[in-house]
């Protein structure tokens, strides 16, 4: 998820724990915490391919997360039993605080497409792919505003937040927890929308005369859990998008990403030395990648062709957000060349500019509301 939310999220979690001792502290400290597991973007490993790849890798792991909040727990009190400092609260209940603000950050970003190796090391160990439940998208206004309104008013009335007396949750913060309700309920009515999303394109499929699907895949689409889009393929290896929203009255539309028609035999003419790349984005992915050549626009380069890769998951029309370059063709002797990975330029046709995430989106609404809009290459299926 995007840094906000993780932000509230941390901090809505130890403010709920520890408000009513640390008051408008512990919603910082929190916030801290909960942003913590994404410090592993500031390191660099080489290419982009790998930069993709490890992040969401050890700094998410729930093992290593907590052993953190533990031992930072253990630490803080013996610092606080050194130096003959009040503390007044129990140790148990800092290192569930800690452990908390730290695990639910991985846990919700498990919850977008992106994949996120909760069991580092041994999910990589053992070639585990990536948990993806892809329920939600990596911004999500109405996840994250009942956690910003918890962590405001945190930060306004500290200590003087009422709390719960007895039971389960006694000396919690309640407006905090009461949010954190509010927000794990909106994870949970996603998985019965993503539910409910694919159950529609597996109709269109059927309608269509497509029955031979061997896998599929469904996620969200920016801004809410109201827009899907869907992955399938079917026995031949082609691959087939269907797209819709749980307000249309039509089934959702579909069309073959016919761009990868030979993407096994590109992939497979991948050079040796660079397949590594391949078989880690594959694994990343879960297999949800598109081979492909394009020729760059710009002049300088017109004849310099470029082997492709796409993460079909996470897609604005044609364009993927993490597209790279494994290999570029030997004009000389026509042969292709391993490079070392790069970002992946945007081609256009004809000098049109692909649509932004936004006109996306607007289409998307149209559509909704409009039955009588078609995009080109889409197509539609008769219910009856």
């Amino acid at each position: 998820m995007d840094s906000l939310s993780q932000i509230v999220l941390g901090a809505s979690v130890q403010g709920a724990i520890l408000g009513k001792y640390q008051g408008r502290k512990a919603y910082l400290y929190g916030a801290m915490l909960g942003t913590l597991p994404d410090l592993d973007v500031l390191i660099r490993y080489g290419d982009p391919v790998s930069n993709m790849t490890y992040h969401r890798g050890f700094s998410h792991s729930l093992i290593v997360l907590t052993i953190v909040g533990l031992l930072g727990a253990w630490l803080i009190t013996r610092y606080h039993r050194w130096r003959d400092m009040p503390f007044p609260y129990s140790a148990r209940r800092l290192a569930l605080a800690m452990t908390l603000a730290l695990t639910t950050h991985p846990i919700l970003d498990s919850f977008t497409v992106y994949g996120t190796q909760l069991f580092w090391p041994l999910q990589e160990s053992l070639s585990l792919t990536p948990f993806s439940i892809a329920s939600i998208f990596i911004i999500d206004p109405l996840y994250t505003l009942p956690l910003l309104f918890a962590m405001i008013f945190g930060l306004v009335k500290g200590r003087s937040l009422s709390v719960f007396k007895q039971g389960l949750l006694a000396n919690f913060q309640r407006l905090a927890v009461i949010m954190l309700m509010v927000s794990s309920s909106y994870l949970l009515l996603s998985l019965g929308l993503k539910y409910q999303a694919q159950d529609k394109a597996e109709q269109t499929l059927a309608a269509a005369g497509i029955n031979d699907i061997a896998r599929i895949k469904t996620m969200p689409v920016l801004p809410t859990i109201l827009m899907w889009r869907t992955l399938a393929e079917d026995d031949n290896k082609q691959l087939i998008e269907l797209r819709g929203s749980i307000l249309d009255k039509r089934l959702p539309e579909y069309r073959y990403l016919t761009q990868y028609a030979d993407s096994q035999a590109i992939q497979a003419a991948i050079p040796q030395t660079n397949q590594h790349y391949a078989k880690r984005l594959d694994w990343f992915s879960g297999d949800w990648t598109g081979y492909r050549t394009q020729t760059p626009n710009s002049d300088s380069t017109k004849n310099n062709e470029q082997l492709v890769v796409d993460d079909l998951r996470m897609m604005a029309g044609d364009t993927a957000f993490f597209s790279f370059v494994l290999a570029t063709k030997n004009p000389e002797n026509n042969q292709w060349q391993a490079i070392e990975p790069i970002d992946a330029p945007v081609v256009t046709i004809d000098n049109k500019p692909q649509p932004s995430r936004f006109e996306l989106i607007k289409q998307g609404f149209e559509r909704v509301f409009d039955d009588s809009v078609v995009d080109d290459g889409w197509e539609l299926v008769d219910e009856d």
